[in-house]
C-alpha cells in the first residue's frame, strides 16, 4: 500500500447512526456513484457493527477502519440503535505533470479491516459539531482543507499497520529459511529438494530460492552442495572407504557428480585429497570467531587475504603461494612478493582453490557464507582483526608453531625502538600530541590507530590529538574529512602521507599549504607507502624516523 503518488480529493464526510440494518444508499443522495472513481472509507464510532461488502459479512469493533472500492456495494447493521460510523467519501487521481487522471481502482489499502486504536481516531476526527451530517460542497475551504487533512491522516495510520505487517511478515519468512538451513545441516545426506525445503518454509519454489540466496549468499542447491563437500573432506581424511560410500554417505547418487564437485570447489578429485591430507597431522586451534579449526601441523601452501596478515608471514620465514597484493606497487616490500599468486582484493574462492592450499588466513571477519565456501577448499582461520601488532605476529607464529622467531623479531623491534627514541630525543618531546593526514588522489582523510599512526602512537610515545583519539574510541579506522576540517584534528605535531608525485608538487597542492599553516615547524610530508603497520613496514620506518624528523618541516 502506497497512497503517496496520487492524489487524494474530498468530496463527502458525515457521521450517522446506524439503524438495524441500512443500505449504503440511504446516505448518500447527493451523490451520484455511477461511472466515478469515489472510494468510501467507513471507520466503526461503536462496537456491534457489521458490514456486508457485495454481500459478505464483516465485523467491525470500535476503531475498525475499512476502504470500500468504487465498484464494490455496501450496506451496514447493528446489534442496537446507538452504533455509529463515521464516512469520508473521496476521488483518487494519479498526478502526470499538471494533470490529474482519476483512477478507477486505486492502489491504496486492503479490503479488510484495519483496527486503530479508538483513542487515535478520536484524536484526528475531533468533535466540532459542524463536522456531523454534511456534505463538503457545504463546508468552508478551511473546513474542507482541515477534513481532507484528517483524511490522509486516518490513510497514513493505516498505512502504518501495512508496513508493520510487512516487516513481521518478513521476519517470519527469515525464520523458516533459517529453519530450513538448519534442517539441511542436520539431514544434508538425505534425498533433500528445493520444492521439500520451499514447503517446509511455506513458499513457492521461485520464493523461496531467492530468499534464500538474499540471507545466505548462495542458491539453496550450492549451499547444500557445500555442505556435503565439507563433510566428505573429513570422511576422506578419516577413512580408506571407496569413493562410491563416501559418496553416498554425504547425499550424492552419483560418484562422477560428487568427483567433480568435489575438484570445482576444492581443486583437487576426492582421491588427490585424501592422498595429500590422509596421513597428515592436524592441530586443533580457536580462531577469533570461537570456531575449531583442524588445521595440518606443517602446512606449507597457505593463502592469506594480506591485509594484516602477508608481512607477519613473511618476517617469520612464511612465504605463502597466494594473497590478495593488488597493493604491491605501494608496499615497501614489493621485491618479495614476486613468486606469490595474486589473489585479488579479497579471498576469491575462485582463485584460491586452482592453488590447492593447505590452510587459509583471513586478516578480518568475512561473510559467513564466504567462510562457509573457503572451508571447503581449505582449513581457514579467521584473525582477530583488532589484534595489535605483537598479538598478531604471536598468534600467527603460534598457527605456524614460530613462536621463537616471533618473539626475536619483537626484541629486535623494540631495541631499535629504545635506540631510536634516544636519537630523537632533541626533536620531540613524548607525550605531544599527533595527527596523520592521508591524501589519495582527490580524497583527504584523517587517520585512527592504524596505519603510520600506529608507529607513532605505540612505539614512539606520541598522543592522538583529543578529536583523533575520539575516533580511535569509536573503533574507526579512518575517516575521509574536507580541507576545512584539518584543524580540528590537528595535534602538536602534525603528518601528512601523500604520494611522492603529490609531495613533488607541493606548491600546487592546496591541502599541503593548508596543513603547513596549523603547526608552524612541525608538520612533516611522507610517502603514503608509510601508511602501513606490518612489521616489515614498521621496522624499516624506524630506520627513517631520524631522517624524517631532521629533514626541513613546513
Amino acid at each position: 500500500m502506497n497512497p503517496a503518488p496520487l492524489y487524494i480529493r474530498l468530496q463527502h464526510y458525515d457521521r450517522f447512526q446506524v439503524d438495524r440494518l441500512m443500505p449504503a444508499s440511504s446516505h448518500n443522495e447527493a451523490i451520484d456513484y455511477k461511472g466515478t472513481n469515489l472510494c468510501t472509507l467507513l471507520i466503526a464510532l461503536s462496537h456491534g457493527i457489521r458490514l456486508y461488502i457485495d454481500k459478505i459479512a464483516v465485523d467491525l469493533r470500535q476503531g475498525s477502519c475499512i476502504l470500500v472500492s468504487p465498484v464494490q456495494h455496501y450496506s451496514v447493521e447493528s446489534s442496537n440503535g446507538e452504533a455509529q460510523l463515521a464516512r469520508f467519501i473521496f476521488e483518487t487521481f494519479e498526478v502526470e505533470g499538471l494533470i490529474l487522471n482519476p483512477v478507477a481502482h486505486p492502489p491504496l489499502l486492503c479490503g479488510y479491516p484495519y483496527s486503530l486504536f479508538f483513542s487515535q481516531v478520536k484524536q484526528v476526527l475531533g468533535n466540532e459539531s459542524w463536522m456531523r451530517n454534511r456534505f463538503c460542497s457545504s463546508l468552508s475551504t478551511s473546513e474542507m482543507a482541515m477534513m481532507q487533512g484528517r483524511l490522509q491522516l486516518i490513510l497514513g495510520l493505516m498505512a502504518q499497520l501495512d508496513q508493520q505487517a510487512a516487516h513481521l511478515q518478513s521476519e517470519e519468512k527469515i525464520k523458516m529459511i533459517q529453519y530450513t538451513v538448519h534442517y539441511m545441516e542436520q539431514h544434508y545426506d538425505e534425498d533433500l529438494t528445493v520444492e521439500q525445503l520451499a514447503n517446509m518454509a511455506g513458499m513457492v519454489r521461485w520464493q523461496y530460492s531467492q530468499q534464500f540466496k538474499t540471507l545466505t549468499g548462495q542458491k539453496p542447491t550450492d549451499y547444500l552442495v557445500h555442505l556435503r563437500i565439507k563433510h566428505a573432506k573429513k570422511l576422506l581424511c578419516n577413512s580408506t572407504e571407496p569413493l562410491s560410500k563416501i559418496s553416498r554417505q554425504i547425499g550424492f547418487k552419483d560418484e562422477y557428480y560428487f568427483s567433480r564437485c568435489f575438484r570445482k570447489l576444492t581443486g583437487n578429485t576426492p582421491r588427490e585429497y585424501a592422498n595429500i591430507h590422509l596421513h597428515t597431522q592436524l592441530r586443533t586451534v580457536i580462531d577469533s570467531l570461537g570456531r575449531k579449526v583442524h588445521v595440518p601441523k606443517n602446512a606449507t601452501r597457505i593463502v592469506t587475504d594480506g591485509k594484516y596478515t602477508l608481512g607477519e608471514l613473511l618476517v617469520l620465514g612464511i612465504s605463502p603461494i597466494g594473497a590478495a597484493i593488488s597493493m604491491k606497487n605501494n608496499v615497501i616490500y614489493h621485491n618479495k612478493l614476486r613468486n606469490i599468486q595474486n589473489i585479488g582484493h579479497w579471498a576469491d574462492p575462485d582463485k584460491i582453490a586452482p592453488l590447492q592450499p593447505e590452510l587459509v588466513l583471513l586478516s578480518y571477519h568475512h561473510h559467513a557464507q564466504d567462510l562457509q565456501v573457503l572451508d571447503a577448499i581449505a582449513p581457514t582461520v579467521v584473525l582477530d582483526h583488532k589484534f595489535r601488532l605483537f598479538d598478531r605476529l604471536r598468534y600467527i607464529a603460534k598457527l605456524f608453531e614460530r613462536a621463537k622467531a616471533a618473539e626475536k623479531w619483537i626484541a629486535t623491534y623494540e631495541d631499535k625502538v629504545r635506540r631510536v627514541r634516544r636519537q630523537l630525543a632533541d626533536a620531540y618531546a613524548a607525550g605531544e600530541t599527533a595527527a596523520v593526514y592521508l591524501k589519495l588522489g582527490a580524497k583527504l582523510y584523517v587517520m585512527g590507530h592504524n596505519g603510520f599512526a600506529a608507529t607513532l602512537y605505540e612505539s614512539l610515545g606520541f598522543r592522538p590529538s583529543a578529536k583523533v583519539m575520539h575516533l580511535i574510541e569509536q573503533g574507526q579506522s579512518w575517516i575521509e574529512i574536507q580541507q576545512h576540517q584539518l584543524n580540528h584534528y590537528a595535534g602538536d605535531r602534525n603528518f601528512f602521507l601523500a604520494s611522492p608525485l603529490e609531495l613533488q608538487t607541493a606548491a600546487h597542492c592546496p591541502q599541503i599549504e593548508a596543513i603547513a599553516e596549523l603547526t608552524p615547524g612541525k608538520v612533516h610530508y611522507m610517502d603514503a607507502t608509510w601508511n602501513y603497520e606490518d612489521p616489515i613496514t614498521r621496522g624499516r620506518l624506524l630506520e627513517m624516523l631520524p631522517y624524517i624528523f631532521k629533514r626541513k618541516t613546513m
